[in-house]
């Protein structure tokens, strides 16, 4: 089930990020997702070296993820990457993830903007850094960035929270999965519990730093079906940084 022109790299699934029943969370899932795109980039002679000498960072924008089942503690799994195109500022990345038996456990669509360390504004990336890809691949999903409306959700709950070094990565603001992190520390025990997220959409329009007192709005509703869907609004400033929405089915 492998493709071999597109990145590929297996994971066993430690203990870390686990669920009470040894099932792997999806903040687990999606930290392991977004490094297979940095080993990508790290796989190919020269790349960190050229956006070092450029100055220049991807920062990511949005996802969409689809998943389908989780992986347990032990559990070896596949992730394939690959580049889906180049717009202007933009870059969409596509992924997807296997089990051991060639069962699909989740496709994500990506999309990440090029900027100027030096002064944040966007830049254009050259074709001589896209072509170090390789050979370029639709999504697996239709692609559908925009957030739900916030028709028919009720606040549950609002927390202060402050930002701190644990939070960052290596582009020294708080890392993509942290967010999500956030969300499921502030869930109640029965949504944690007794149901595993279906589908998660993320859109980060405002980095946060070490310091930044920010503002975690959850809200929630009963979608039609009968499971569950919750919003994550999270402010600085008075401006919305980031939203999650995940949609949950009960186990």
């Amino acid at each position: 089930m492998i493709t071999t022109n597109k990145f590929n790299l297996d994971y066993r699934v430690g203990f870390n990020s686990l669920l009470p029943d040894n099932t792997m969370s999806l903040c687990g899932l999606m930290e392991y997702v977004q490094e297979a795109s940095l080993y990508h980039t790290h796989s190919i002679p020269g790349a960190f070296d050229y956006y070092d000498e450029m100055n220049w960072v991807w920062v990511l924008t949005h996802w969409q993820v689809e998943i389908y089942d989780t992986p347990k503690v032990a559990d070896i799994i596949n992730i394939s990457t690959w580049a889906v195109g180049y717009k202007a500022y933009f870059g969409e990345r596509g992924f997807e993830v296997m089990d051991k038996a060639g069962k699909r456990l989740l496709v994500a669509n990506s999309n990440w903007i090029l900027l100027d360390r030096n002064n944040l504004k966007p830049v254009r990336p050259t074709e001589y850094i896209a072509q170090k890809y390789g050979e370029r691949h639709p999504f697996l999903i239709t692609k559908d960035f925009g957030m739900p409306k916030m028709d028919g959700f009720n606040p549950i709950s609002t927390h202060n929270y402050t930002a701190t070094r644990r939070d960052m990565d290596t582009n020294r603001h708080v890392n993509n999965v942290n967010y999500l992190k956030w969300v499921y520390n502030f869930i109640d025990d029965d949504l944690y519990l007794n149901y595993r997220p279906s589908t998660l959409k993320v859109a980060y329009k405002k980095e946060t730093y070490p310091g930044d007192d920010l503002k975690i709005s959850l809200y929630k509703k009963i979608a039609d079906d009968g499971n569950v869907e919750t919003m994550a609004v999270i402010e600085k400033d008075g401006h919305i940084a980031t939203e999650i929405f995940i949609g949950w089915k009960k186990v």
